[in-house]
């Protein structure tokens, strides 16, 4: 059963690396040899689709495909249901991907969803002229979601920049595995491990 779960995994592992690569046949290929193992994953699932998806609408395919594992390292729960929502609606567009996470005021959003776009926290931190500040208001209470591989990367780096060595270090592992050839995760990881070292 083991092994099951182990080649399980190690399909998605390779399905998402060509997701990536833009080889969507052999995405495809993969998630689906994934579902035959174990036909509950929800990440094979969501993985075909959209593979599936990326055949006539690339760029959306990918934002939501980054979106998603970005959630899925910040520990946002039943992150697939939630792509799978935007996916299946009928108007979805690159656009209105956007739109979705900017509709209410980030008053509303820390004080009713203890959730936060990303960009409404960089003005939160422009407001404040403090990343450090802006974070700390909220690292107990609200989740800064962040939905684009860039923004994420940029968040790490702050986080790092502003002496959060710690909690940069418990997204690094997931991230890595996620974006394995990406040179700016690799440098903000040899950032932290520097700065550690020449702390010693």
């Amino acid at each position: 059963m083991k092994n099951l779960i182990n080649k399980s995994k190690g399909l998605i592992k390779s399905a998402t690396d060509f997701f990536f690569e833009r080889k969507y046949d052999m995405a495809m290929l993969n998630f689906a040899q994934a579902l035959e193992i174990d036909s509950s994953s929800k990440e094979a699932k969501l993985g075909a689709m959209l593979s599936d998806f990326a055949m006539s609408k690339e760029q959306e395919a990918i934002a939501l495909f980054e979106y998603y594992l970005v959630n899925k390292t910040n520990g946002v729960e039943n992150p697939e249901k939630i792509v799978e929502d935007i996916l299946n609606s009928v108007d979805f567009t690159l656009e209105a991907l956007e739109q979705i996470f900017y509709e209410s005021s980030v008053e509303d959003r820390i004080d009713y969803e203890k959730v936060i776009g990303y960009d409404d926290f960089k003005t939160l931190v422009e407001s404040k002229n403090s990343f450090k500040e802006a974070f700390e208001d909220i690292m107990f209470s609200t989740k800064v979601v962040i939905y684009n591989k860039d923004d994420f990367l940029d968040f790490l780096e702050k986080l790092i920049d502003n002496g959060y060595k710690d909690i940069s270090w418990s997204y690094f592992e997931s991230a890595v595995s996620m974006f394995p050839n990406d040179k700016k995760l690799l440098s903000l990881v040899k950032k932290v491990k520097k700065s550690e070292d020449s702390s010693r």
